[in-house]
């Protein structure tokens, strides 16, 4: 009887300093300012939003609508009911040699991205002055394994635009403060 009574004030114990680490750690954290990605708040103009890019079926524009929707934002394809307008003026993507082996056979590639963005108003006044965001990720390529190696090319860009557009909403709600 003693034994079992020992394990459950045992028990108790570490449910009760696991439940005080819990309560320390979110008290610790959110003391310091930290918050989760994509908690930022966005300017309060942006509340209905039009995505302007020259080809607005790309991939891009899905992310920035995605990013956009998770911090609250209603997208609208209608340019006359937005409150705000992201204008994305430009999207360069690339790719460059990193590394290659003894007979001349590529064995790294680097990808890279760049977007140049504004924000502003619907009557056109700034909200976020033009500005660039780029990144650049680096694959391995395996010339034995062609289509494995695509894959991976298209898995690494599409992180790395994702990415990239997160770093463009930092600095869209960086703005709002």
């Amino acid at each position: 009887m003693g034994n079992s009574m020992a394990f459950l004030v045992t028990g108790y114990t570490r449910k009760m300093f696991v439940c005080l680490f819990a309560v320390f750690m979110v008290t610790g954290l959110s003391g310091c300012g930290f918050h989760l990605r994509g908690s930022d708040a966005l300017p309060a103009e942006m509340s209905v939003t039009y995505i302007q890019i020259a080809n607005p079926f790309s991939s891009l524009v899905d992310d920035f609508a995605d990013a956009l929707r998770t911090r609250g934002v209603q997208v609208t394809e209608d340019r006359a009911a937005a409150t705000a307008v992201l204008r994305i003026h430009e999207n360069d993507k690339g790719r460059d040699v990193l590394s290659v082996n003894t007979s001349g056979k590529v064995l790294e590639y680097q990808l890279w991205q760049a977007i140049r963005f504004s924000v502003a108003t619907a009557e056109n006044l700034p909200v976020v002055e033009q500005q660039t965001v780029t990144m650049r990720r680096a694959y391995l390529y395996r010339s034995a394994d062609v289509l494995g190696s695509e894959r991976e090319k298209d898995a690494v860009r599409s992180t790395l635009q994702k990415n990239l557009v997160n770093m463009a909403m930092l600095r869209v709600a960086a703005a709002a403060r």
